[in-house]
């Protein structure tokens, strides 16, 4: 091969490489925080384009590159649509992968969903110990965004019915 021809492969390569670097994952959902009757968190997701296998824990308070993963979950197929799971135990074809430690007042948690690969995730819901208190069984705590219902932070608390029926509108 010439070494024009290596030359210009070369920079072509480097240029595809530039643009790689700038994508960045897609939402394919939304991730939700409810409880059971006696308070024990469980992850609800609604997947509203494609598929997700993996769900994480971390510490929201921390910079995205110091943040740690504090508990996860996955399955063996990955699930698309309504998927609710108990963060203690898993469960509904979700295995605990690293097992949730007690969570801890004052902090805040971030939960989201994502692909293996992670070319897709959701949006991701933060939460404390004390919103968590707050909710009660049926009610979903999820990022909504800007608009009616929503919190200054941008989260809504809706009954479960709400939330599948309107959270991918709001995609």
């Amino acid at each position: 091969m010439g070494r024009k021809r290596r030359v210009v492969l070369a920079v072509l390569g480097a240029a595809g490489l530039g643009l790689l670097s700038g994508c960045v994952a897609a939402t394919t959902g939304v991730m939700g925080i409810t409880v059971t009757g006696d308070g024990k968190p469980l992850g609800v997701m609604l997947v509203c384009d494609g598929r997700v296998e993996r769900v994480t824990l971390h510490d929201a308070d921390k910079e995205i590159s110091k943040r740690v993963h504090l508990a996860a979950w996955s399955r063996g197929k990955p699930v698309g649509g309504f998927s609710v799971w108990s963060l203690e135990s898993g469960g509904k074809g979700w295995s605990v992968h690293k097992p949730m430690a007690d969570l801890e007042p004052g902090r805040t948690y971030t939960l989201y969903g994502w692909t293996g690969d992670p070319d897709s995730t959701t949006d991701g819901v933060d939460f404390t110990l004390a919103q968590l208190a707050q909710l009660r069984p049926g009610q979903v705590r999820y990022y909504k965004g800007e608009g009616a219902g929503a919190d200054r932070n941008g989260y809504a608390t809706v009954s479960t019915g709400e939330f599948r029926s309107e959270a991918c509108r709001e995609e």
